[in-house]
């Protein structure tokens, strides 16, 4: 939304919000695979700053998506970058993300995302894969599919979700960063992202509106020739 942001290793007056914000989507049930809260700041510690963690925060007043004031140096969301998997594996990486409730839907995901592949590659990881992307997180799989990821599994009926009567497919997202080249900005990433989303988003709407357009345009014609006939 034009708000200019930082990323950075999280500080440490930060991390009791890191710590709520990821108790809260496990507590939504919804995109994460846990089903308890982290109880202490040492086991939290020990999962999501295991190895390298960011964070986004605001460089200055804004607002969030209710509109509502969000002061500078709030957070807006958070990430981590670790080994998928031990040894001869270690190469691989995945990543976990949250991003704030109130800041959803204003390109913080796109941007995390992006700076993820970034970071990534600098650390030295060859490939990036996510376990667990769930079927029904429907933003999350537009995003992967936007920024290049490959879709190149499914294991079905894995998932008990929060108020989903059933259970949910997960797909395996895989990203080759041996691809990603040195001057890769993840910004300009993120933006063509965004575009790609919008120009997605307006063909599904006109494609739902087209069939009303005709009869409306001929109805608008006809109106008009028979004020200039009268």
């Amino acid at each position: 939304n034009g708000r200019r942001v930082e990323i950075g290793p999280p500080e440490q007056s930060e991390l009791r919000t890191l710590f709520e914000l990821l108790n809260e989507v496990i507590e939504e049930g919804k995109s994460w695979p846990f089903d308890v809260q982290f109880e202490t700041m040492g086991s939290f510690r020990g999962y999501f700053l295991s190895h390298a963690a960011f964070v986004v925060r605001g460089l200055e007043l804004g607002v969030d998506s209710n509109n509502d004031f969000s002061p500078s140096h709030e957070v807006l969301g958070a990430f981590y970058v670790k080994p998928n998997y031990p040894g001869r594996c270690s190469h691989i990486c995945n990543g976990g993300f949250i991003t704030r409730k109130q800041f959803r839907c204003q390109g913080v995901g796109k941007l995390m995302a992006s700076c993820f592949l970034k970071f990534a590659k600098d650390l030295g990881y060859k490939g990036s894969y996510f376990n667990l992307v769930f079927a029904t997180n429907v933003e999350s799989i537009r995003l992967w599919d936007a920024l290049g990821f490959e879709r190149v599994s499914v294991l079905p009926k894995c998932a008990n979700l929060r108020d989903i009567d059933f259970l949910v497919d997960a797909y395996g997202y895989n990203f080759d960063l041996s691809k990603l080249p040195d001057d890769f900005d993840p910004v300009k990433l993120a933006q063509a992202a965004s575009k790609s989303r919008w120009l997605k988003d307006a063909s599904r709407r006109y494609a739902t509106a087209a069939p009303y357009l005709l009869p409306i345009a001929l109805a608008s014609l006809i109106a008009v020739t028979v004020m200039k006939l009268r």
